[in-house]
Formats: structure tokens, sequence, C-alpha cells
């Protein structure tokens, strides 16, 4: 027994079927690796202290520790327990700011008004002799910026 298969529906189904195919997929645009360059002049120069990064939570740790056991040589009793748990807390604290403390680091910061008046300020490092007045170039590169006189 033989199927019959009009024509007209096989040129439907190839139509359909080809809509189904996908296209070459377009080219990607990327800023990887794009350089931008900025001319411009040095409207003001501060040193500013720079904290650091997150604590490790050692000090903290620590300033707990030292903090519970000298609270807890006070009193006794139930004073003691509570004057413990005080002393953790706030060597706790204490021990977290003594880390942070010592984190900072000096830096200096520039304000440049670029030469299309757009205002932008960066950090550089604190040995860098910039002055009110010097022509700077800024060169980005992937989101880095990077200042020098010029």
């Amino acid at each position: 027994m033989r199927v019959r298969v009009p024509i007209s529906s096989v040129a439907i189904a190839m139509t359909l079927l080809a809509g189904c195919t996908s296209n070459p997929p377009a080219p990607l645009m990327s800023t990887q690796g794009s350089t931008i360059v900025q001319a411009g002049r040095v409207t003001d120069v501060r040193d500013v202290a720079v904290r650091g990064g997150r604590a490790s939570g050692v000090g903290s740790f620590i300033g707990t520790i030292v903090g519970g056991v000298a609270g807890s040589k006070i009193g006794s009793g139930t004073g003691s327990t509570v004057a413990g748990i005080g002393g953790a807390v706030a060597g706790g604290m204490a021990g977290q700011r003594v880390e942070e403390a010592g984190k900072g680091s000096a830096a200096t910061e520039l304000t440049v008004q670029l030469d299309d008046g757009e205002r932008r300020t960066y950090r550089v490092s604190p040995g860098d002799p910039y002055r009110i007045g010097d022509s700077v170039k800024i060169t980005t590169v992937n989101g880095v910026s990077t200042v020098a006189r010029y």
C-alpha cells in the first residue's frame, strides 16, 4: 500500500522547517582591552588617609578573649558572669578598632578638570609631587586609570 502526499503539503512542510534554522550569531562587541586617553589640568591636591580593607577578625577575637577573662575577675557569682560578658563585648569592639587603625595608609588625591569640562578625582602615590595647574593625561585601560604629567 502506497501513501500519496500532495506536493503542496511537502512544500508547506519544507517552508515551515526552513523557518526553524538558526542564523549565525552576530559578532560580539567588547570593550575588553580598550584604552581611553584624556587630558586635563590639576585643580586640587590633597593628602588623605586611606582606611584599610575589612578587618580579618583577629583583633576582635583576641579582644573578646582578653576582655572576657579580665571582666570575669571582677566580683563573684552572677556579678562575675555579667562583668565577663560585658568585658568580652567591650574587648571585642576595642580589638576591632585597634586592628582597623593599623591597616591605614597615606595617599594623595588629585582633582582634575578634563578638557571637556568634567571634574574627576584620582588617587595617586603620596610621593608624586603634583601641583595645582599641572597639565596631566589620564590613561584608562580596562577601567583602571593612571595619571601622568605631560
